[in-house]
Order: structure tokens, then C-alpha cells, then sequence
């Protein structure tokens, strides 16, 4: 039985490489896919990226404790300079934070494209793995729109606060 799983073990490498291979080529595209979308198409105050009632404005996610592993997940700004950085710093503008929460509306809306082109693996991968693979890639993009679901009622908020101090500081 080891035996059988040693000489098998060069079938799974292969495999595994070649899932990773169509999952680079795949986010590659889906990055630049998303970098290209108009952001004036996003409506962060409207389903389906303003908050749901059950979610409580993002509150439900921290049963999963999703404040402790979300920053530990990649996020391609990181490593795409013309992207932009998902993190609020002492600068923090309406404008600024506005940008930020159209981003997570980019975002979220790429991985629920993904998660729709993942019956590709289906195709791409052999037999008789390839439906694990399809659902590990499906499964796998979920995290990223749970946190954008958390973050983005946040940064709402934040931003609702920001307009108020700032309209007084430059009136019109």
C-alpha cells in the first residue's frame, strides 16, 4: 500500500503543480480583469454590496474570527505596485476611504467571478481529481468575499464619520 502511494506521488506533484499553474494564469487574468472595471459601476450603498440584514453590518463574521486570520490571507497589492494599498493609514481622506470601499465592491465581485469559472478545473484537470480541484478553487475564494463582506461596513462607516468632520473643516 506505501508502495503503491510512492509511485503515485509524482502523478500527484504533477497535479498539484499543474493546479497551481492554472490558478496563477487564472488570477492573473481575473486581477487585471478587475483593475479594468469601471468603479463608477459600483454602488457600495446597494445590494449586492451594501450590508445585509443578517450580517450586521459585518458583525457576523467575527463568530468566525475573521479579524484575527484576514490579514494573513495574500492580497495582490502587496505585490502589484499600480494597485491600490488596502491598508488605511494616518492619511485617511473621504476620498481615500471611498476609494478603499470600491475595491472591496472590485473584489468581492472578481471572486464571485471566479468562483463562477471554476468548473474550468473540470476541463483543465484529469480525471478523477478534477472535481476535487474545481471545489478547493470554488471553496477557496470564499474567504476573500467574507472579508471584503466584513470590511466594507466598516469602512462605510468610517466613511459616514470622515464626511461630517471634513464638510465642516471646507465648507462649500
Amino acid at each position: 500500500m506505501f508502495t503503491r502511494f510512492l509511485l503515485s506521488l509524482p502523478a500527484l506533484i504533477g497535479q498539484f503543480f499543474k493546479f497551481a499553474f492554472i490558478v496563477a494564469v487564472i488570477g492573473s487574468m481575473a486581477f487585471a480583469f478587475g483593475q479594468l472595471l469601471p468603479r463608477k459601476n459600483f454602488e457600495y450603498r446597494k445590494y449586492p454590496y451594501a450590508s445585509l440584514a443578517w450580517e450586521k453590518d459585518g458583525m457576523v463574521y467575527q463568530r468566525i474570527r475573521i479579524q484575527r486570520w484576514k490579514d494573513k490571507v495574500p492580497d495582490m497589492s502587496q505585490y502589484v505596485k499600480s494597485a491600490v494599498r488596502k491598508k488605511i493609514t494616518v492619511f485617511r481622506s473621504a476620498e481615500y476611504i471611498e476609494t478603499l470601499i470600491l475595491e472591496t465592491c472590485v473584489a468581492e465581485f472578481v471572486h464571485w467571478v471566479l468562483i463562477l469559472v471554476s468548473p474550468l478545473f473540470l476541463i483543465f484537470m484529469d480525471s478523477p481529481g478534477n472535481w476535487g480541484w474545481t471545489a478547493f478553487y470554488a471553496v477557496g475564494n470564499v474567504p476573500f468575499i467574507l472579508i471584503q463582506r466584513y470590511n466594507r461596513p466598516r469602512l462605510v462607516g468610517l466613511l459616514d464619520r470622515q464626511q461630517p468632520r471634513q464638510s465642516e473643516v471646507c465648507p462649500a
